[in-house]
């Protein structure tokens, strides 16, 4: 009876200890061991498409000095489903040269999106469109013309969902680096690396676009600058979520060591709840421990996602972390 009693004991307590231990990972708030960082943060459309007091782009400007923030990715438009790029951008001259010259040192991107699958208004569905030599060239034309037209400093591309491997998205960014010489600057968003070995609880699972390391290098090279999105895990548990960003930001870092372009790695505060960002489990402070597991010197700076969300205690530890 001692024995069956022992027994159920532990049927008890032994899952609630590994739960806690999932649950509760040793998350301080961090000084990363390198204060050289660079910092970037993600912004809405209202920035490029709405009309702004010239009062409310001088404060934006100086509360992104304020913090010490190295460059903007302003969100501009999208590559909608009849392959033209929504007109979402009717500000965005004034704002970009307001900004410039209150933040002259800021670097201002052009966010762009590119849906690589989509369903179209007569019911079919295109799965890849930068297949397209035509797509490929709406895109490097309206490249060129944020930068040269609305007087961006470069691109930021974020091409969804990318297939390990994807030569199509090769073609494209090889087109938009013909059409966008140096010093233009060309910075890509990059899909978390394939996990090959054991970091979480569970056997992780491969997914089409999760990268290899040796298409990630790929990628960079035909770049300026690689932002990982360690983020958008799928993860339940905290401490999964800080072993997998200390996983990213190491695999990534080893697989550009032969790359001049800057890594960053991308951290979300979003607020939302979806099956693929657990807000349990997603927060920036384990975000920021695991980082800190996997920083070496190879790694170039940071991007928040989205500013728009990130509230004044998240930006506290995020400037804590970074040291400023």
């Amino acid at each position: 009876m001692k024995r069956i009693t022992l027994l159920c004991l532990a049927a008890i307590v032994v899952p609630l200890v590994v739960l806690a231990y999932l649950f509760t990972p040793p998350v301080a708030d961090v000084e990363l061991p390198r204060t050289d960082l660079r910092l970037a943060v993600w912004m809405g459309v209202t920035w490029s498409m709405d009309d702004h007091e010239p009062g409310e782009i001088r404060d934006l400007a100086n509360e992104l000095l304020a913090r010490n923030v190295d460059e903007a990715y302003i969100y501009v438009s999208y590559l909608s489903a009849d392959d033209s790029f929504n007109l979402t951008y009717g500000q965005a001259r004034t704002f970009v040269a307001q900004m410039k010259r209150h933040a002259p040192r800021l670097r201002l991107l052009a966010w762009i999106g590119v849906p690589v699958s989509i369903k179209r208004g007569d019911g079919t569905t295109s799965a890849d469109r930068l297949g397209s030599a035509h797509i490929r060239d709406q895109i490097a034309r309206f490249s060129q013309f944020v930068v040269y037209e609305l007087g961006f400093d470069g691109l930021h591309l974020n091409a969804e969902l990318i297939a390990d491997g994807d030569r199509a998205y090769l073609q494209t960014l090889d087109q938009i680096r013909k059409s966008l010489p140096p010093p233009i600057f060309l910075s890509v968003t990059a899909h978390p690396l394939r996990v090959v070995k054991p970091v979480t609880a569970l056997p992780y699972p491969a997914l089409a676009h999760h990268w290899s390391q040796d298409y990630l290098n790929q990628v960079a090279q035909r770049s300026d600058q690689i932002v990982l999105m360690a983020y958008d895990s799928g993860l339940l548990f905290p401490r999964d979520y800080l072993n997998w960003v200390a996983y990213q930001t190491a695999a990534s870092q080893e697989a550009l060591q032969d790359v001049d372009a800057e890594l960053l790695v991308g951290l979300s505060t979003s607020e939302e709840w979806t099956l693929s960002h657990q807000t349990q489990a997603e927060t920036i402070g384990i975000a920021l421990n695991g980082l800190r597991a996997g920083i070496s010197d190879r790694l170039d700076g940071i991007g928040i996602y989205p500013n728009w969300e990130t509230d004044a205690r998240e930006w506290r530890l995020i400037e804590f972390s970074l040291g400023r």
